[in-house]
């Protein structure tokens, strides 16, 4: 099993990796963490779309679900969640069905989708989806969101962890390496020195930054979100 790493989307367009393989897609700032802890609190299946426009259509077609994202990290007027994990209580998502779109994460799923398995990956699923991806017999790549076609160093660092603790059980790709090194140089001090990136600035600016410590939480849940058939679902319930 080889392991590679795309820190962003237009990596993964331009060069397609090349035969049958697995994804595992973060956006740690903040969809796929968001995403994460929805499934955690009871959420029954998250829709991912492209645009708002798609969003509203979508809701019309499905009585009760929640229109979920972020523009520019800001909440989408008429929306009922932005993309902020604290919103995504059990109260407010057990039952549901949410209808996402996100500047890059919703992007970066929408990119992988043909793969044979592309999987909801943060740090806050970190062990349970290194344990998913260990067991499968096909090559993985981590393919990070990023912003706007950007590398965004939280994406790189828990694209870092993932192959650091897939390290025995694969080989990896120099980014694979590339992203190790990152991610240990960054562990011992991650909330402080991540907090310096342009993301978690953004976020802190605009009043998100108690979402910064949150997402770079290890092994919150042992849920394994699956994007398959154009829906994100918890496996375990099918």
């Amino acid at each position: 099993m080889t392991v590679d790493v795309y820190f962003t989307p237009q990596e993964y367009i331009v060069r397609p990796p090349v035969g049958e393989h697995a994804v595992a897609v973060l956006d740690i700032f903040r969809a796929t963490t968001s995403m994460t802890t929805a499934f955690a609190n009871g959420c029954r299946r998250i829709v991912p779309v492209s645009t708002v426009e798609e969003a509203f259509a979508l809701k019309e077609r499905l009585a009760g679900a929640l229109l979920a994202g972020e523009r520019q990290a800001r909440p989408i007027p008429g929306f009922d969640l932005g993309n902020s994990p604290g919103e995504y209580d059990r109260v407010t998502v057990a039952g549901k069905t949410i209808i996402m779109t996100t500047t890059n994460g919703t992007v970066a799923l929408k990119t992988a989708e043909k793969a044979a398995k592309v999987y909801v990956g943060a740090f806050v699923n970190a062990a349970a989806l290194c344990r998913r991806l260990s067991s499968i017999a096909m090559d993985i790549v981590i393919l990070c969101a990023g912003t706007r076609g950007h590398l965004t160093i939280e994406d790189a660092l828990c694209a870092g962890l993932l192959a650091d603790r897939l390290a025995g059980h694969s080989e990896p790709s120099d980014a694979a390496l590339a992203a190790r090194a990152i991610y240990n140089d960054y562990r011992a001090d991650l909330v402080r020195r991540t907090s310096r990136g342009e993301h978690a600035r953004n976020l802190a600016a605009i009043g998100y930054g108690d979402d910064i410590a949150y997402c770079l939480q290890h092994d919150l849940y042992d849920y394994i979100p699956e994007f398959r058939n154009g829906e994100i679902i918890d496996p375990a319930d099918v």
